[in-house]
């Protein structure tokens, strides 16, 4: 597990792909329980919730979902959360050009997957975020 990382968010409507993702997260050493979310509002409401500063969250989200998408999601997150150091990684079916831009307007966004996301993808981002 990465040192200061105290969250790990996985966010996706569908259940195939969280269940895979949460696995993941936990075999390469990520984080032992990742929290597992079908709908971002909810996500949305825990990080609300404990948004205090030293908190930390590392936040895997799809961009396609009903209810509140990745985007609106983003845009509620960015302009509610003032303490908490949140990263988010988009991991999305989307092939369009257009997503990948879109998402480098936020700043919290450190990264850009193509969905489902492997171990290696995970591997190299524990180095990156240790170093």
């Amino acid at each position: 597990m990465i040192k200061n990382l105290q969250k790990v968010l996985i966010i996706d409507d569908d259940s195939g792909i969280l269940f895979l993702h949460e696995i993941i997260v936990r075999e390469v050493g990520l984080h032992p329980k990742p929290h597992t979310f079908s709908n971002a509002e909810e996500a949305l409401e825990l990080l609300k919730s404990e948004d205090e500063m030293g908190n930390s969250a590392l936040i895997f989200l799809d961009i396609n979902m009903p209810i509140m998408d990745g985007w609106e999601f983003l845009e509620e997150l960015s302009s509610t959360i003032r303490e908490s150091d949140i990263k988010v990684i988009m991991v999305t079916s989307s092939l369009d050009k257009r997503d990948r831009e879109r998402s480098k307007r936020f700043k919290m966004v450190i990264d850009f997957w193509e969905k489902p996301m492997d171990e290696a993808q995970v591997k190299s981002l524990i180095k990156k975020l240790e170093n």
